[in-house]
């Protein structure tokens, strides 16, 4: 998008800021794809850098300002490889939630150490902060809805068609006033979970050790997970939505 004809081009010092900062989170985003969420230093970074470890705190008030920033920009990139995948929707709005799964995983494997930022063993001492993080991570729930509420309007998704009871949605998901005491909710943390779950065993756990093909295990996992959501897919493939009216 461009800029408003009347804005004016950064400074030199606020460049060189940003240079800086994008800087430091790169570096400390190696480290944790090296050492993990345990390795994080600003001492470490300030050596890297060449600069002396209190000038970070030009940048960062403390290494938890640190982290939450990390934090949001791990959302935000998870976010981003999942909407990278809603030009299916309209043609296979089944299809949608399943290229949104996959694109998921494709980030977090790409990404070990920041989906360990923001799925994994919290860090001694750090407690995000709601009003940092929530936009962020609330991006990521609301590429699931969109995709699911799609599949509901289009009658390849049935809700009442779960076992998951009538709950009330929280501020992370569309807004309170969006699907107020549905099983909307519910369906989709649970199966959001099970997702999560399954990528973690694969980035943090033994999973490739314990079966040869994972991309297979997955892609069933997907199936097993939608009809769970009340997709009504096609017994035989698990991939095409039956007939509506079936």
């Amino acid at each position: 998008m461009a800029a408003p004809p009347d804005a004016q081009p950064p400074t030199r010092r606020a460049e060189r800021r940003a240079a800086t900062t994008a800087e430091i989170k790169l570096r400390a985003r190696a480290q944790l794809a090296e050492a993990g969420t345990g390795g994080l230093s600003l001492r470490a970074i300030a050596r890297e850098m060449r600069m002396a470890p209190a000038a970070l705190f030009r940048y960062f008030d403390s290494q938890s300002a640190l982290i939450t920033a990390l934090c949001v920009d791990a959302y935000d990139a998870m976010a981003d490889a999942m909407v990278a995948a809603q030009p299916t929707a309209e043609a296979d709005p089944a299809g949608h939630w399943r290229a949104i799964c996959v694109a998921a995983r494709g980030w977090a494997l790409a990404n070990p150490g920041e989906f360990a930022l923001i799925n994994g063993t919290p860090i001694p001492g750090y407690q995000a902060e709601p009003d940092q993080t929530g936009p962020a991570s609330g991006r990521v729930v609301n590429v699931l809805a969109s995709a699911y509420l799609a599949a509901i309007a289009a009658q390849v998704a049935d809700p009442a068609a779960t076992d998951v009871p009538a709950l009330s949605a929280g501020p992370l998901l569309m807004g309170d006033e969006a699907m107020p005491d549905t099983p909307i909710p519910g369906v989709l943390i649970n199966a959001w979970a099970s997702i999560l779950g399954f990528i973690a065993a694969e980035v943090f756990g033994s999973l490739r050790h314990l079966i040869n093909d994972v991309d297979a295990l997955y892609d069933s996992h997907i199936t097993t997970v939608m009809r769970g959501m009340g997709y009504r897919l096609d017994r035989t493939t698990g991939t095409r939505p039956m007939d509506a009216k079936a």
